[in-house]
């Protein structure tokens, strides 16, 4: 009965790594972007705030993001989900800090996200759309 039991253990750890989802982090600072702009829109929080910069500046901007997203009203949330986005600009300033200017066609409002590589990975600087120089 034991054995039974190891085998059992054994085969459902092993199912259990094979079936498990292992997210790729993007490499590069327009797939970070990408993956950020599409996480947001469709409120996948969870995914958006591991491309966020952890710094408590950017993370309380990001909660405080997320509050929002939250309280909007079904429909609005479901225009966001449903939207589609172009990218109008890519300005890679140098080779740690990149911008990139993005629409959507539900809001038709041009905005900007500032994406920062630090360690070799990139991350999104949340708190640049709060400054004077990013979006509000």
């Amino acid at each position: 009965m034991k054995s039974i039991n190891i085998l059992f253990l054994f085969a459902w750890i092993l199912f259990s790594a094979c079936n498990s989802k292992t997210e790729k982090r993007p490499d590069t600072a327009i797939d970070t972007g990408r993956e950020f702009i599409k996480s947001s829109m469709m409120g996948d929080f969870k995914m958006a705030e591991t491309l966020v910069y952890h710094d408590a500046e950017n993370l309380s901007l990001f909660n405080a993001f997320k509050t929002f997203y939250n309280r909007m009203p079904d429909d609005k949330k479901q225009h966001y989900q449903k939207a589609s986005y172009e990218i109008n600009e890519f300005k890679e300033l140098n080779d740690s800090t990149t911008f990139i200017n993005y629409s959507n066609d539900y809001m038709k409002k041009p905005m900007e996200i500032k994406l920062i590589r630090v360690n070799q990975i990139w991350y999104v600087d949340f708190k640049h759309n709060y400054t004077s120089t990013g979006n509000k």
